[in-house]
């Protein structure tokens, strides 16, 4: 990627101040604060075009802070899993790479601005929501040199949409205008093989020791996670969180689900679903090689020319093997759908944010009669009277994912069970950002607040949903074949 880019990837590129590169500074940085790979990552192909530009080598920092919120020993693992696989592939390719981990909350206070003092500008990454987003909107303003963040998400850049989509209809009517644009202009494979300056960038002394290496602490990732002041009661799970294990994931969705997934995704018992949800997240594997990967087994007649944008309908687009148009609705709009609208909404997180409909018909049945009501606790711990309801809680507390069709159910359930919508709300975030993996993520939040009514319609009016869509257990257990996810979920007793 050029600096002085005008194709539709000059929609990735956010500039957070006014300032002028320092032309004497010693290297270009890079903050991956996200995008947490070194392939297919459109802000380290920009970093290291903007170190070829001023002839500087490029600093890359990976860094992990104890106090953000809901720190604990399942997602400091996974993160450093990976962590740990960044600073070998960085060692064997002989690259400026500091990795950090902080030892106790605060001890990391500085850090960046102390790697930017000696800096050209700044770099990092593009995203939405959680601290990211915050992080992002405050370090501009305490430098004297460029931080500018770049998009690295999605296919389709968030600086291209106007305004917030209010459904995945029109949502998918911008992903059909732009996708052949977006796709082929594709990030690097390896961006830095494009690196021209490779000296040695020499941390100093005093540094080093006030900002010691991860090297040692991720050599052992169990002792080190126990020994630091998190949550300890959500425990780990059997999940790398490296790069190469979300490779892994992908070729074996590819493999055994995908010429499957139009069928039999919703059904949990067969397994179908691409399960990568965990490792985008935590941006170890891009969108983009996703979609590429998936696109190399429609049919052998099939090209780019067959695509036939059709107004929005999430079938028809791609006109190739249905299984692939159906997973590629998943993983372009409605994936892609919550980032947009947490990029144009600051409140994407927010009771104030679901739309007026809701709110009314909220309103109008406040006071309906819950037939049952549960605390956090009992949620938590899947003591509702509901044995499938429990397994889906029993999946995420114990795996950190929940079935992507269970999910549905699991938030509708909470509406019906809370004494009021806030109060679900507070409960399904809470739950999800504790537990899941994927949780604290565009994504995730898209889903918790669709099961309010965001990208939703109104639906046929009832007792405390209102014109919300209503899920049932009853429902569910007819629909999708789940006997073996019973079997091994649901050993948790309901309370009738």
């Amino acid at each position: 990627m050029q600096t002085d880019i005008k194709n539709i990837n000059s929609y990735r590129r956010f500039t957070r101040n006014e300032n002028k590169p320092n032309e004497s500074g010693d290297y270009v940085l890079y903050w991956m604060q996200t995008n947490r790979r070194f392939q297919y990552n459109y802000a380290l192909e920009y970093a290291a075009a903007w170190a070829n530009k001023l002839d500087k080598p490029l600093l890359i920092y990976e860094g992990l802070n104890v106090d953000y919120p809901w720190a604990n020993d399942r997602f400091h693992t996974f993160i450093m899993q990976g962590m740990k696989e960044n600073l070998e592939f960085a060692r064997s390719k002989n690259l400026n790479f500091f990795s950090y981990i902080e030892p106790k909350s605060g001890s990391g206070k500085g850090l960046l601005y102390a790697l930017a003092e000696k800096a050209s500008l700044v770099i990092s990454d593009e995203y939405p929501v959680f601290i990211i987003r915050k992080h992002n909107e405050s370090v501009g303003k305490k430098l004297n040199i460029p931080y500018i963040t770049i998009d690295s998400n999605g296919l389709i850049p968030l600086g291209i949409t106007e305004k917030d989509p209010y459904s995945a209809y029109l949502f998918r009517k911008v992903m059909q205008k732009h996708f052949i644009e977006a796709y082929t202009n594709p990030p690097k494979q390896n961006p830095l093989d494009d690196l021209e300056n490779r000296s040695e960038i020499p941390l100093s002394d005093n540094f080093l020791k006030k900002y010691p290496r991860a090297d040692k602490v991720l050599s052992d990732i169990s002792k080190a996670v126990a020994d630091l002041i998190i949550d300890h009661s959500v425990s780990t799970v059997d999940m790398d969180g490296s790069r190469q294990a979300a490779l892994g994931k992908l070729g074996n969705f590819i493999a055994h689900g995908l010429m499957d997934y139009d069928e039999k995704r919703n059904h949990p018992d067969e397994k179908k679903t691409s399960g990568l949800s965990p490792w985008l997240h935590f941006g170890k594997i891009s969108e983009y090689e996703i979609v590429h990967s998936v696109l190399g087994h429609q049919p052998k007649d099939w090209d780019l020319d067959s695509i036939t944008p059709n107004g929005g309908k999430n079938s028809g687009f791609f006109n190739g093997d249905p299984n692939i148009e159906s997973f590629l609705d998943e993983v372009i709009t409605w994936r892609e759908v919550g980032f947009h609208y947490a990029h144009h909404r600051p409140d994407y997180d927010k009771f104030e944010s679901l739309p007026d409909w809701v709110k009314e018909t909220m309103d109008e049945h406040r006071n309906d009669e819950r037939a049952y009501v549960y605390s956090l606790e009992e949620f938590e711990q899947s003591k509702t009277h509901d044995e499938l309801w429990n397994a889906a809680q029993t999946q995420l507390r114990e795996e950190g994912i929940i079935h992507n069709y269970l999910r549905m159910l699991w938030g509708k359930k909470v509406i019906e069970w809370t004494p009021d919508y806030r109060t679900a709300l507070e409960y399904l975030i809470e739950l999800n950002n504790k537990y899941a993996l994927d949780g604290r993520d565009p994504n995730s939040y898209s889903g918790i607040f669709w099961v309010l009514g965001r990208f939703d319609r109104a639906w046929q009016e009832r007792n405390v949903f209102g014109k919300l869509r209503y899920m049932t257990s009853e429902s569910t257990r007819k629909k999708v074949r789940l006997n073996q996810y019973l079997d091994k979920y649901g050993s948790q007793k309901s309370l009738l």
